[in-house]
């Protein structure tokens, strides 16, 4: 064996072991390229195998720029991929493939272009795969699973490729892809399932992967039943069970329960040692005897063992500071600091596991017990654990653990009565603790999950997981002495789902004012961003479906088709920015919209200060219809000019004319009509803001918001309120 190869081995094991990196540069280019090279393995086997994308984003920083660069931007794509931020995946692996062109780079930039990218994009990067030779069996597969996502003509042209390559013997790799494409596109679904049953050598496998990309679960398990038979080698049989249990994960989050249930089981038969197919299997069959048995009233126990204090409760959150920041956290924060400014000894307990819950198992990071946060103590409900899934099933055991947490605090603080946020688990613990202690408690509804849910899929509605979550979310109002909802339109939903009325109060989002107050504009990033002598039309926030910013960006083509005195500037990312980037490109905006991306947290309102004119253009959809958001009760502070949609819960907000503008939902032309209209008045800009800032500051600061929940409270423990 050659030293070269022998230190080559040694470079890798070194790595993988101690993952010390030899900075580029250092070396001979083959040194570099071989230590560069272990790094990468390294870093994907962190990603894949320890699901650890920051140690594994750490091993690859440094490869950036060196022999092996193209590698490494390949794997943080997949980094990124992983870490749910696809535009970030794609512009990876586009510079993967700008550094070089290798083959790994093509296939990570195909996949993701299909998945995410604008349709010029991906055609030309499946044209540029299928027309690179792949090394082995390993590279033609590869291709082969990027094509599913295509289309026949390209399947054709690979093929064809592949035979004038020398690379002979993938016909029934082949013909898999293409009945694949031929059942996602079936009109007449059970004809073409009898005819790829027929010519397809094991096809469930591929009537499972479409079917699933279909949605449609229930007919995949129907199927998968009539070939019961689990015969075949070890891998044929694996095969099989990875895609009935994928597909039944995939249904199980859609709230298609009975089919997740059943393909799971489905996948346990073929593979019986599959832990993620069983804890599917679990989690169906825990979430369908809930909907099918009810959630029984907890015993009463009386002997609490303490005397309350007066003036304390304790409340039961799903998360909090300074763990997170979002939406809830906000006006978790906003809520309780609120209330101990009107001398309430307040304390909070977050669900058992955060925030673990959410990190990778081998995520360094390490939380204490109790965190402080302006004089608030948040409160975790840990014991021995460490990052990774705290599963929620079975849901009774979940809760009797969370209900038993409570209660200990609760004897330690000795509060009046317990208050519990979104969303069921909370709600279900607070009732079940304070049926145990004999004191009262409230269920504050910011939200309900199943609104999501049936905005993105209206067949939500009539699914198991929606009969679950009625169930549930009922039981935890039903104990409550008062529900809270966040919006008037929520308290009419909530009445109509059997909710007593005299039980519901409107407590509504808010803000703390003096945090908002306005600012001059900042001069230098003003200049930085090109924006002088130009009004700003700015969008700070996530980047998510409902929010409706191609509704926004159609509003500024039409625009712009007429005048040049204003910009849009849009902060923020989230999960839909890769739509909304290749809308913008489609309109050919790009001398209109500028795109900052995530920003850090304190250069915020930096960005905040240009903003003239702040739009919330949610769509028509039910969660927009019930639920509101914080952030324009910030751009009002702030004095900015603000229009939002027609959706009950954002009008509830603005008085149209008065603190803001409002536009017909859904329709593009109606917003660029009200946009224009502000564009060519700043003083009716400066008086709508001035406006908001003073209903804000009157009716929507926490420290008067709060007094809604002082008196209900005062009211439940049978006394005035002071």
């Amino acid at each position: 064996m050659s030293v070269r190869i022998k230190v080559k081995r040694a470079v890798r094991r070194q790595a993988a072991l101690a993952s010390v990196v030899v900075p580029a540069g250092e070396g001979p280019q083959w040194w570099q390229s071989a230590v560069g090279r272990a790094h990468a393995a390294e870093a994907q086997r962190r990603l894949v195998s320890d699901k650890d994308p920051v140690a594994a984003q750490a091993l690859l920083d440094p490869l950036l720029d060196s022999p092996v660069a193209s590698r490494a931007w390949t794997v943080t794509a997949e980094v990124r991929e992983r870490s749910g931020d696809p535009a970030a995946a794609l512009a990876a692996a586009r510079t993967a493939v700008e550094v070089e062109p290798t083959f790994a780079a093509r296939v990570t930039h195909a996949r993701l272009a299909l998945a995410v990218g604008d349709p010029d994009e991906a055609d030309a990067a499946v044209t540029a795969l299928v027309d690179t030779r792949p090394r082995n069996k390993a590279g033609v597969l590869a291709v082969l699973t990027v094509l599913r996502e295509s289309d026949h003509g390209e399947v054709r042209r690979f093929r064809s490729n592949l035979l004038t390559w020398g690379l002979a013997g993938y016909d029934d790799e082949i013909n898999a892809v293409h009945a694949e494409l031929d059942l996602v596109a079936a009109e007449d679904l059970d004809a073409t399932l009898l005819d790829v049953t027929d010519r397809v050598r094991r096809a469930l496998p591929v009537v499972a992967r479409a079917l699933d990309r279909r949605r449609e679960w229930a007919r995949l398990a129907d199927y998968a039943d009539l070939r019961v038979a689990v015969g075949g080698s070890i891998s044929q049989r694996r095969a099989v069970a990875l895609e009935l249990r994928r597909a039944a994960a995939r249904a199980l989050t859609a709230g298609y329960t009975g089919p997740a249930q059943r393909l799971a089981g489905q996948a346990l038969a073929r593979h019986p040692d599959d832990p993620f197919a069983r804890e599917t299997w679990l989690n169906a069959t825990d979430q369908l005897a809930v909907a099918r048995d009810g959630w029984g009233a907890p015993a009463l126990v009386g002997g609490r063992g303490f005397e309350p204090r007066e003036r304390t409760v304790l409340a039961a959150l799903a998360q909090s500071p300074p763990h997170t920041s979002g939406g809830y956290a906000t006006r978790t924060h906003g809520i309780l600091t609120g209330l101990q400014g009107l001398g309430w000894d307040v304390e909070a307990v977050t669900r058992p596991g955060f925030p673990y819950d959410r990190w990778s198992k081998s995520d360094p990071r390490r939380v204490a017990d109790r965190d402080d946060v302006d004089g608030i103590g948040y409160h975790r409900v840990l014991g021995d654990a460490v990052p990774g899934p705290w599963p929620q099933y079975p849901l009774t055991s979940y809760v009797d653990g969370y209900a038993a947490a409570l209660a200990q605090h609760a004897r330690r603080h000795r509060p009046e009565l317990l208050h519990a946020s979104s969303f069921h688990v909370n709600g279900l613990a607070a009732r079940q603790a304070a049926a145990r202690l004999g004191i009262p408690y409230v269920y504050e509804m910011r939200g309900l999950e199943d609104l999501m849910k049936v905005s993105r899929d209206p067949a939500f509605s009539a699914s198991d997981r929606q009969r679950f979550l009625d169930t549930v979310e009922l039981a935890s109002c039903e104990g409550a002495a008062r529900v809270f909802v966040i919006t008037e339109a929520l308290r009419r939903e909530m009445a109509a789902r059997g909710v007593p009325e005299e039980k519901l109060v409107v407590l509504p989002n808010g803000v703390h004012t003096h945090l908002f107050e306005p600012r001059e504009r900042d001069a230098a990033l003003e200049a930085e961003l090109g924006l002088q002598g130009t009004t700003v039309i700015g969008y700070a926030g996530g980047l998510v479906d409902y929010e409706g910013h191609e509704l926004l960006l159609e509003a500024v083509a039409a625009l712009q088709s007429r005048r040049t005195d204003f910009r849009l500037v849009v902060v923020g990312d989230g999960p839909h920015e890769a739509t909304v980037r290749a809308t913008a490109d489609r309109l050919g905006l790009a001398d209109a919209v500028i795109f900052t991306g995530r920003v850090p947290h304190d250069e915020v309102g930096r960005y905040l200060s240009l903003f003239d004119i702040t739009p919330f253009p949610r769509l028509p959809l039910p969660v927009c219809e019930l639920i509101s958001p914080i952030k324009p009760f910030e751009s009002m502070a702030m004095g900015k000019a603000v229009v939002v949609s027609s959706v009950a819960a954002l009008t509830e907000i603005v008085a149209d004319g008065t603190t803001g503008l409002v536009f017909e939902k859904g329709s593009a032309a109606d917003l660029a009509r009200v946009l224009e209209r502000l564009l060519d008045d700043a003083d009716l800009r400066a008086k709508l803001g001035d406006s908001a800032r003073t209903w804000v500051r009157n009716e929507r600061d926490w420290s008067s918001l709060v007094e809604v929940l002082a008196t209900s409270y005062d009211e439940i423990l049978g006394r005035r309120s002071s």
